[in-house]
């Protein structure tokens, strides 16, 4: 129907009764918060103007209450769909199928963000790898050094993308292979290191981890030639 995505008083308030009428999230537009912001934008410059010429005036007091009940629905709408998201980021970060229906870019971002956060601090604190339960060996002193790799002290760190293409370490490594990254994967935890790979990676990992991501498809293992 055309205009049914028009934000107005009538739709703010249908809106507000969809989130606190139910637990699951009703599909938004992704320019719904622009055009509520817009909509606020023009209730003030009217509520303004009238006010100027008789703020006692019935048209003044009235765009002023519709102007202060559309803040206050923004506000709980807000409220409502922002508990619903950290509630389907907590199931899909720990790897159940959440469905989630269109959103406005601001939900899709603040919804992409807590799924990270949640998956991180996940990973922190099993102190494994998302791709299995298969415990990784502790590394080598050769293992540490290599440039890929970063040692979480007090602080942890993501290693950025471009230190991850780094040359990898000589191959030979007691229990390490040399793996071709085949796609990009999200962070995970190792012993004491926070691997971040992406697609053309040529890294030395354990042979643990190395084998788990081999059988996902997500790398291969790259065959090195003996020294002579």
């Amino acid at each position: 129907m055309p205009g049914e995505d028009e934000v107005n008083f009538e739709r703010v308030t249908k809106v507000y009764r969809e989130e606190t009428g139910r637990k699951t999230l009703s599909a938004l537009e992704v320019d719904f918060y622009d055009k509520l912001a817009a909509y606020l934008r023009r209730l003030g410059e009217g509520a303004q103007r009238e006010a100027q010429k008789d703020p006692n005036a019935p048209k003044a007091i009235l765009l002023q209450d519709e102007l202060r009940k559309v803040r206050k629905k923004r506000d709980q709408i807000f409220t409502y769909r922002e508990r619903k998201l950290a509630l389907l980021a907590s199931s899909r970060a720990s790897g159940a199928e959440a469905e989630v229906p269109n959103l406005p870019t601001h939900e899709r971002a603040l919804f992409d963000g807590m799924v990270a956060l949640l998956r991180k601090a996940r990973e922190g604190a099993f102190g494994g790898s998302p791709f299995g339960t298969e415990p990784a060996p502790a590394p080598s002193a050769a293992a540490r050094e290599a440039p890929a790799f970063k040692p979480l002290g007090d602080t942890a760190r993501i290693v950025p993308p471009e230190e991850t293409r780094k040359s990898a370490a000589a191959p030979g490594i007691k229990d390490h292979v040399v793996v071709h990254v085949l796609e990009d994967l999200p962070p995970f935890a190792g012993i004491d290191t926070t691997y971040d790979l992406r697609k053309e990676d040529v890294v030395t990992l354990p042979k643990t981890i190395a084998q788990v991501l081999v059988n996902r498809g997500k790398a291969r293992i790259v065959a090195m030639r003996e020294s002579p």
